[in-house]
């Protein structure tokens, strides 16, 4: 007999879903600057890997060198803040978890830069038997 999946499991995944959706949503340019900060990457893929070795437990900056290694260039690296304007958002769903993604225009440079963080796993940490 299969035992129900338990609530706390459904209500996660529910608020998950919930908060992707908002994410979809929301006003994705504006054309007033805002001071940004943060790690960013130069290119939406490399953000994801970014964010990727972060979720593995990396730290910022081990992180960031990773990436650029990987890339052979520097184009994850930590911005001190600056005014940038914000050109896109994105939901990205890779290996059961869920980036939330964002693009800048960096001022006076006008180079598109990409910053973004995770939310969390859509896979359950319980194992077949244990559902």
């Amino acid at each position: 007999m299969e035992k129900p999946m338990p609530l706390v499991s459904i209500s996660r995944i529910a608020l998950l879903l919930s908060t992707v959706t908002l994410c979809a949503a929301a006003p994705a340019r504006s054309d007033d600057p805002v001071r940004v900060s943060g790690y960013f990457c130069g290119q939406k893929h490399e953000q994801v890997a970014f964010l990727q070795r972060e979720a593995a437990g990396d730290s910022e900056e081990i992180a960031a060198n990773e990436v650029n290694k990987v890339v052979g260039k520097q184009t994850c690296a930590y911005f001190l803040p600056a005014n940038a304007i914000p050109v896109k958002d994105e939901t990205v769903m890779s290996n059961g978890l869920v980036y939330k993604m964002q693009s800048f225009i960096f001022l006076p440079e006008k180079v598109e830069r990409w910053t973004g963080t995770y939310f969390g796993s859509m896979q359950s940490t319980r194992t077949f038997s244990e559902l």
